[in-house]
Parts: structure tokens; sequence; C-alpha cells
């Protein structure tokens, strides 16, 4: 009723519009550009021609004020009369005070690879140059350029990343000696259990932290080695739409869209929806990757104050899983030497894996004051794998090798993840603090169906055919079933405050206190304390920043029974960083590059005797030098370059003391770089790309008596871009290098494929 009596109300008020055009100081439209009535929720952007309108605005005087980062914001007084339109024009200049941070050209991004801000690696929305972490981003310009289709190919921008899948689902990369998956979104835990993976589609760009973070994210997100967050494509002002069609080897055929269109004529609530259909065979011989994502997410600007989105990702996966290799015995030096034919696949494209997923997501940001925003963020993570093979071929001898398979699923896995976050920018006397303050409470319910058999042992010199469904299934039914549910709870608080000590000066104080609660029989709880201190001078202002950091991480370990039957209550792990390195970005933004050393100690790590008994008494050690440059030198020229040299060993171990950790390559190093003809030359609007990624061999087993081989790779990209469309075609892995994942699995990685886009838009 109430809204009744207002609509005819307002219907019975004659209304005035206000319009105009806003221009930066070069003369080119002012695209995005916030217009508002001040004191009032009435605003709109401005469009990619600097034009804006704004409707139905009540007869009176009012404040118009122009805004946008890096501008100087300006103001007018206007005098808006019933059923008159009047017409406000600005033209706005640069900022000097934040040009840094935003560099204002015609409406083109200079050094497309790099991301020099972030609001979620430190909680608070820093520079690089003020954080004392190191972190890397992959952005999305970086993933179209190179014609991406997969998480795989884009992490491998990371310096220091070899990406591998794992056999039960996800993938992760290496970091620093340690694995790390895809475990935060837009700051928040992810995955639920690490059973699914998901689509680029929606991705904007993934931000890798490196070190361990479980100060501000909880040892759920993140590893020893560090996190990866995923930040997704938000909604915008403005009309506009990408549809993009791939197809390539192995039967690639992949649809994608993007469409994104305000709801109203304020532009206060706007809409986007990301979606993915993908369908491929495996580069095997038998195999399958068939997944459909559709991705909507909604902002709506309640007023100035107070800003609601909400974002559903709703993710179907039909695959078959890599397999889990065993090599033992083989009696082979180097994974090379494995007598099947690289294509070789054991099973039938029948053993697959069946997941449906929804993820939705909520978030309130409330501005309290100039000072003061108030942030809330619930995620509920929704996993369903309705069935999922897991292959486990082993070679019992050099010509016998034992097939084995396990079934899981149903399981069902709910995640829930409450956060709060209220962030400050204030001064006491002359020293300005930037402070987050979080609480973080996560749940977590599975219940885990499993059952695993030896199917047969096959000589594979003599004929054998692939394991069918229907061989799994009756040998699964005599063989071993396991129901195995868990419920957790983890409630956390931590607080992070950046010290300005002087412009130039810097200290990061921060400190996550954590309770971790595990449910049912056999059950227990463990409170850790997971300190950060950092320290940053910047020589000279903006440009250049000198950094130091101590940073640490946690592992939950539950109480074990020993073989002699006595009860031992073990803590949780622990890992400590310190690092120091120098971050360089010029003022143009042309260039940023970092270079560090650091240090990671793992301590009170377990280990086990010859009798199976278990000891907390183990250390482990990583420390290496990290090297990377993203650069724009030349209109049209983009590149971004890495080198990582880690050397990741147990001190204190009861086997493998002195080796190497298995599948951490020492050496890794990649590239990419991109050129599109300007215009006025003859090939204007054509463009190619070029780059590569090489590991050093690492390590299958403990004793480091197996080598994963080294491997070089080499991608290409050429591509034709108009304003409404684009062409392009890319060859990943030109040599055709057979190569095997550095990772407990060493399996075979893909060879040659060519891949063919075309993508329009409206």
């Amino acid at each position: 009723m109430l809204l009744l009596i207002s609509s005819v109300a307002q219907a019975q008020t004659p209304h005035g519009t206000i319009k105009g055009k806003v221009v930066t100081s070069d003369g080119q439209p002012g695209e995005f550009v916030n217009v508002a009535l001040k004191g009032s929720n009435k605003g709109t952007h401005v469009n990619a021609n600097g034009m804006y309108t704004i409707n139905n605005i009540n007869p009176g005087t009012y404040t118009l004020v122009a805004s946008y980062i890096g501008l100087n914001t300006q103001s007018q007084t206007v005098e808006v009369k019933a059923g008159e339109t009047i017409e406000v024009n600005f033209t706005l200049t640069e900022n000097n005070q934040q040009l840094q941070e935003v560099v204002v050209t015609s409406g083109k991004k200079i050094n497309k690879f790099s991301r020099q801000q972030s609001d979620d690696v430190a909680k608070l929305p820093l520079k690089s140059l003020e954080n004392p972490q190191v972190y890397n981003v992959v952005t999305s310009e970086l993933l179209k350029d190179q014609l991406n289709v997969n998480i795989s190919q884009a992490l491998s921008n990371v310096p220091g990343a070899v990406p591998s899948i794992d056999p039960a689902g996800g993938t992760s990369i290496t970091l620093r000696g340690f694995t790390a998956e895809i475990a935060a979104r837009n700051g928040i835990q992810f995955i639920a259990a690490g059973r699914s993976s998901v689509d680029p589609v929606n991705v904007d760009h993934f931000e890798v932290l490196k070190g361990p973070s479980a100060t501000l994210f909880g040892n759920t997100v993140s590893s020893y080695g560090g996190a990866i967050n995923m930040v997704t494509k938000k909604p915008t002002a403005e009309t506009k739409g990408e549809i993009t069609y791939s197809a390539g080897s192995w039967g690639l055929n992949r649809v994608t869209a993007d469409i994104n269109t305000p709801l109203n004529q304020e532009k206060t609530a706007l809409f986007r929806v990301n979606a993915a259909v993908n369908k491929q065979q495996s580069y095997l011989v038998n195999g399958h990757n068939n997944t459909f994502t559709i991705d909507p997410s909604l902002l709506y600007k309640v007023n100035d104050r107070l800003t609601l989105s909400a974002d559903l990702e709703i993710y179907h996966e039909d695959l078959t899983r890599v397999p889990y290799m065993r090599y033992t015995g083989l009696n082979i030096t180097n994974i090379n030497q494995n007598p099947l034919d690289y294509r070789t696949s054991l099973y039938s494209d029948g053993i697959n894996a069946v997941t449906n997923t929804f993820r939705s997501y909520f978030e309130a940001k409330y501005k309290i004051n100039d000072s003061w925003t108030s942030q809330t963020n619930i995620s509920v993570n929704n996993e369903k794998v309705a069935k999922s093979y897991q292959a486990y071929p082993t070679f019992i001898s050099p010509t016998l090798i034992e097939r084995g398979i396990s079934l899981f699923g149903p399981i069902t896995t709910i995640n829930t993840d409450v956060q709060h976050n209220l962030k400050g920018d204030f001064k006491i006397g002359k020293v300005r603090n930037r402070l987050v303050w979080g609480l973080d409470y996560i749940h977590t319910k599975s219940d885990f169906t499993y059952a695993s058999a030896t199917i047969d042992t096959i000589d594979i010199t003599k004929s054998y055919g692939p394991v069918t469904q229907q061989l799994a299934d009756k040998a699964i039914q005599n063989g071993f079933a396991g129901l195995y549910p868990s419920e957790f709870n983890q409630y956390a608080t931590y607080a992070s405050d950046l010290v300005n000590i002087t412009d130039r000066l810097m200290t990061l104080v921060s400190l996550r206190v954590d309770r971790y609660q595990l449910k049912g029989n056999g059950g227990y709880s463990q409170t850790s304390l997971t300190p950060k201190l950092g320290l940053i001078y910047q020589p000279v202002k903006d440009q250049v920043s000198i950094f130091g950091n101590y940073m640490s991480g946690f592992t939950n370990n539950g109480p074990i029974v020993q073989p002699d039957g006595t009860r031992v209550v073990l803590k949780p792990e622990h890992a400590f960083q310190w690092e120091g390195g120098v971050k360089v970005s010029t003022a143009n933004n042309r260039l940023s590059a970092t270079v560090s050393y650091y240090n990671i100690d793992v301590r009170d790590a377990l280990r086990y005797d010859n009798a199976n008994f278990t000891y907390q008494d183990g250390k482990q050690k990583s420390q290496g030098a990290e090297v990377s440059i993203v650069a724009n030198p030349v209109e049209g020229l983009n590149f971004l370059a890495g080198y990582v040299y880690n050397k990741n060993q147990y001190i204190r171990a009861t086997s493998g003391e002195g080796k190497d950790v298995t599948g951490t390559p020492r050496n890794v190093a990649n590239f990419w770089g991109s050129y599109k003809f300007q215009p006025g030359t003859i090939l204007q609007d054509f463009g190619f790309g070029v780059g590569g990624n090489y590991a050093q061999k690492s390590y299958y087993d403990l004793d480091n008596t197996i080598v994963i081989p080294s491997f070089v790779l080499v991608n290409a990209t050429v591509f034709y871009e108009q304003p409404k469309w684009r062409l392009g075609i890319a060859a990943n892995n030109i040599g055709n290098k057979k190569y095997w994942s550095p990772s407990f699995t060493a399996n075979p990685q893909p060879l040659r494929q060519l891949i063919a886009s075309a993508s329009f838009k409206f």
C-alpha cells in the first residue's frame, strides 16, 4: 500500500531532467564518470560517448557532482523546474595526487597485463608498492590474448607456477615448493571440497599471493606457498555483450557469452551474466571434458552509502579424471622410460566423473563515513558429486600392471562462510592508519561415500583392452566400501594495520586467532595464532619500494592412535616465512617489477618411522628467489616474464632427509609477449603473441631416484581485432613436446593443440 501511495504521489508531481556531456581535459569522453545529485540517491554513469541523463527529478535547487578516481571532482549548482530539461556539461582535469593510482588515457589501458592495486590481497585497497607481500596478477586481457580455454593455461602465467590436475578434481600449482589450489573468490573461501573445477569465463583476473597467507585468509584458503584468489567480472553501468565460439584439436567446441545491462534508468541496478559450454575429447586415446557453467550477478546501489550485490555460479562437469599412476615396480630412473605409449589410456571413456556445484555469494557494503566502511560477505558452496571413478594403475613389474579402481560418490559437501570486515582509513595525530578488523565463521559438512577394488592384472607385452564401467562396477561390488561423514566449524578474528610512519616509511602489523572444531567421533579442537609483520620504505615515492615481511601459516592435525594403542594429541603444524625484496612501478605504469628472496621453515611437521609410529618433530625448509617483470615499453607491445629458483627439502625426517620434496622443480620460468600493430601501419588491427614455460627436472619419489624430466613449451597466437568483432588462432605446445606433470601423479600432459576463435561484440 505504501509503494502504491508513493507511486501515485510521484505520478501527480511534475518532474524535471538533467542531461549533459562530460569530457576529460584532452577532449575525450569521460566514460564511467559518476554524475549524482548530492544528498540524494539520484545519479548515473557517463556512457562511451560522454553523455549522461538523470530523469524524474523533483523541482528544486541541487548540487550536481561529477567524480571519478584520478580526476578532480567538480560540482555545479542547478535549479530543476517542473517539466523542463536542463543541460549541464563538465570538463574534468587530472588529479595530480591520484595520478600514481590511475593513469587516464583515451579509454585505453597502457600496461594491460598489470594490476597495481588490489582490494583483496591485504583486505584493504592498497597499491602493490604499499604492500610488503609479493603477489602476481593474471589479467583478463592476458587470457584473451592467449585464447585461454582452461584454468591450467591461465595459471601457467604465474612466476614459479607449474599447474597439475588432481585425480580427485580441481587444479593446483606449485608455489614456493608447495601446492596451492583456487580456494578464494573475491577474498573469501571458494571451492567446497576441491572435487570440481571452474571455468575461466567469469574470471576478470587472478591474484596469486606468495608465501603463507593464513593471517588474513586462514588455512582453508592458503597453503604454505601462497594462495590463489579468483576475482570475478562485475556488473557495470553500460549495456554491452560478447559472444565467442572456439573450435580446435581433440574435438574442442566451446561457446561463451558475456552480457551486461543496467536494469533501471538511474543505473543503480546492474546485471551481468557469463556462461560457457565446453565439449572436448582427451589428448589421450580415451577421455573427455564436457562442462557447462552460468554465472549471473546483480549489483544494486541502494543509496550513496549502501551497495548490495549477489552472484551465483552454477557449474556442471562430466569428464574423465587423470589416473593416479604408480611407477614403484617399474625399476626406472626417469618417467620418460615408461614402456607405455604416451597416449595410452588403460581405462575407457565410461570411467568418468559427474559433479554439480551451486555456489552463491552475497555482499553488503556500507560507507559509514569518509573514514570507515563496513563489508559483510556470505558464501554458500554446495557441491554434489554424483559419481567419480578414479583410476589407480600400478606397475608391479616392468611388464605387469595391476589395474585398481575407486568410486567416490555420492558425496555432498556444503560449505558456509560468513565474514565481516570493518575497514578504516584515519589519522592518529599526523600518523595515517589503514586498518581492517574481521570476523570469519566457516561451517563445512560432508557425507563421503567411497568404494575401491582391484580389477585385474595385465601383461603390457600382450593384447589387452581398456577397463569398462561394467568391469569396474563388478569389481567394486566385491571390494571395500565405506561412509565417512565429517563436520567442522572454524571461528576466527583478525586485525591488520598499515601505519604510515612517514609518507615513505610504512609498517604492517597483523594477527589472526583461529579456533578449529571437528565434530563427531574422534573430534578435536585446536587454537592457532598466526602473526604477520611487514616493513615498507619508498626511496622514490610511489615508484620504488623496499620491503620485508614475516608471515605464517598453519595446518590442523587431529589426535592419532599409535600401533601400540596409545593416543597422541598432535599440535597444529606451522610454517614461518622471512622475505625481503624490491618492487618497482614507473609513474606512467609502463613497467612494474619485483625481485625478492624468501625462506620458509615448516616446524612441528609429522614424520613416521618404520614401525608406523608418528612423531611431530619433522622440519622442512623452502628457500629461493623470485623475479617478475610486466612491461609496456612501446605502444602496442606488452610482455611479462618471471623466473623462480626454489630449493625445498626435508632437513629432519625419517626418510628423505636432505632430499628435494617430490614434484618441486628448482628452476621455473615463464614468458609471454604480444604486439598489436598501430593505426596508420599496413597491418593495423592485426596482432600476435608468443611465449612459453620452462620447468627444470623434479623428483617423483621421496628418495629422489625417479626423475620427472624438465620441459620447455612454446605457445603462440595471431589475431585480427575490430571494435565489433575479433578473430584469433592459437597454437599451444607448438613443438609437440612430450612432458609430465611434476606432481605425485606424473601424468603425460597435452600435446600440440590448435584453437580458432571468433568473437562478436554488441
